[in-house]
């Protein structure tokens, strides 16, 4: 299978729908399923422990999620759109790996800046050390870029070993060129 030609990688769409998604992840099972934390949970000036400072937790809540929302709507449409011009067909390898690869992006990222650097929330506030939890968050999304780096390689065409000081065979459009 030919590999599509440059700007119309699955790349781009697919690391973007795989940060949206773990962001959904993020919010959805770790604010509102296991309701371990909001976005500001953490900080001196909305502590979610009156009514006013839940709801301004959850307001941001409903941020992060709209934001979310928007890279994957920007990142369905970037490859709605390199599909549609091209007629490519992709590798499901490739899609879910760099799907999983923009997920490890996000924990990473949110993981440095919102529980290390910002200190607005942790991951699990209540466990007895919150700091494992938010290495272990960080670790799993190590292990999302990793595995989805491996996952979308794996999509790869092989290519044939060129024996040492030959020539690579030609293609077929170069041998029907031949007179």
């Amino acid at each position: 299978m030919p590999l599509p030609p440059s700007g119309r990688s699955i790349t781009a769409p697919a690391v973007l729908l795989g940060v949206g998604l773990g962001g959904f992840v993020d919010g959805i099972v770790l604010h509102q399923i296991f309701k371990w934390h909001h976005m500001l949970s953490e900080t001196d000036a909305y502590p979610p422990t009156t009514l006013a400072n839940l709801e301004v937790n959850v307001l941001a809540d409903g941020l992060f999620h709209a934001v979310t929302w928007i890279v994957v709507a920007i990142g369905l449409a970037v490859l709605w759109s390199r599909a549609r011009r091209g007629g490519w067909v992709w590798p499901g390898r490739a899609l879910l790996g760099w799907m999983a690869v923009g997920w490890g992006v996000f924990n990473v990222i949110e993981g440095v800046v919102d529980h290390h650097l910002l200190r607005i929330h942790r991951v699990n506030p209540n466990a007895a050390d919150p700091l494992l939890w938010d290495l272990g968050f960080l670790a799993f999304g190590v292990a999302l870029i990793v595995g989805g780096w491996l996952l979308q390689r794996s999509a790869l065409p092989a290519r044939a070993p060129v024996r040492s000081g030959a020539a690579p065979h030609a293609s077929s459009q170069e041998a029907a060129a031949r007179p």
